[in-house]
């Protein structure tokens, strides 16, 4: 098959067209659901310069949509104080087991944000922005009198 002067053009604006439209969506997308989860968070009461990323940012494709997840520096600091306190001692390290399945106490680095127990998902998914925190691997409802004892440890459980 011989290419000719308007076959490159045709094959050049379909490459482009394959390659610009997309990421063009996927940044439009991406803005709409940083501004909805900025003012998600401000709603929440949360100042921008308590905030922590564990994760910024970014595009879920196992469930869909955008999720952005945070700490505070007030919750980490709560966080620390909790763990290192000695009646909670043993919320203080991670169990794993090594290949002979033998347990293995790794201690709690609570200077590391990325191994916090306490943090807040924002996630963006059609134009609305959902929040889910966590305590210790335990999802927190704060109208839920289960979780109460949990989210009373968040600095910020509810929105204002």
């Amino acid at each position: 098959m011989k290419f000719t002067k308007k076959s490159w053009g045709i094959a050049v604006l379909t490459v482009i067209c394959i390659i610009a439209i997309p990421t063009v969506i996927f940044t439009t997308n991406k803005a709409k659901a940083s501004t909805a989860i900025d003012k998600r968070i401000a709603v929440y009461g949360i100042p921008s310069d308590d905030i922590i990323d564990i994760s910024k940012l970014g595009y879920d494709f196992k469930s869909g949509g955008y999720s952005r997840i945070i700490t505070t520096k007030k919750d980490m600091a709560k966080w620390k104080a909790y763990l290192e306190n000695p009646k909670h001692l043993d919320a203080n390290y991670d169990i794993t087991y090594d290949k002979n399945n033998k347990e293995v106490r790794k201690k709690k680095n609570t200077n590391d944000p990325q191994s916090t127990d306490w943090y807040y998902i924002f996630r963006y998914d059609q134009g609305e922005v959902t929040v889910n925190m966590s305590v210790f691997g335990n999802w927190i409802d704060p109208e839920d009198d289960e979780s109460k004892d949990y989210s009373a440890l968040l600095t910020y459980p509810k929105v204002n």
